[in-house]
């Protein structure tokens, strides 16, 4: 008999390809963090703005909702409605309404007094503890109040007017609140680069000369 065993054999361990396994480096690991680091610091900006245009947003329809409750209240109750406001260099604002053509102050917190802004029974004011963005009403141009007809709910002075300018915390973003003669509540944006999206840029003649108050 031939022993064969050796002819074209190779050693059993010399037959197998064993392939040592390769482990993560450096690189490997730090690539993903690296990933992570870029995207947060891209959503940074855009988070930044989403919330900014919330605050100016939701500070301005809030205003505007109470105004539009005021001028409601004229007509559903037939008595002229007074709207007064107040601004000062720290950044506390209110806007009241009362019934009546004698302006409210909308600073006073006693209920019992005759200056309280009051229609009925029912306190009706809206300031900056109502909002955690206190220092978002930026300017307040008018000659302190205005008062809505009970038939019509047009300005009584058909010369008066309001505007509010709305600021975010950066200032880029900002809506005007303008209250014309018709009692109508325009919200827009003062320029195009500043622009709410959703809001249009205020027509000329829409918006009031707004003087600085700080």
């Amino acid at each position: 008999m031939i022993d064969m065993s050796g002819v074209g054999a190779r050693p059993w361990a010399q037959s197998l390809n064993f392939t040592r396994p390769r482990g993560f480096s450096i690189f490997d690991r730090l690539m993903p963090v690296v990933l992570t680091a870029i995207r947060a610091a891209l959503a940074i900006p855009s988070y930044r703005d989403m919330v900014e245009k919330r605050q100016v947003t939701h500070g301005a329809e809030q205003i505007a909702s109470f105004i539009n409750l005021a001028q409601g209240a004229a007509m559903k109750n037939n008595e002229v409605i007074t709207v007064s406001w107040s601004r000062t260099d720290s950044d506390d604002w209110c806007v009241g309404a009362v019934s009546g053509d004698a302006a409210c102050n909308c600073t006073v917190t006693d209920s019992s007094s005759d200056s309280s802004c009051q229609i009925g029974t029912k306190g009706f004011v809206i300031d900056n503890s109502s909002s955690k963005d206190r220092d978002i009403l930026h300017n307040i141009d008018g000659d302190g109040s205005y008062a809505f007809d009970p038939v019509r709910g047009l300005l009584v002075d058909l010369d008066d007017s309001m505007t509010m300018e709305l600021r975010s915390h950066s200032g880029d973003f900002r809506l005007n609140l303008v209250v014309n003669n018709t009692g109508r509540v325009i919200l827009c944006s003062d320029s195009a680069d500043h622009a709410v999206p959703g809001y249009e840029v205020c027509e000329q003649g829409a918006d009031v000369q707004l003087v600085e108050n700080d």
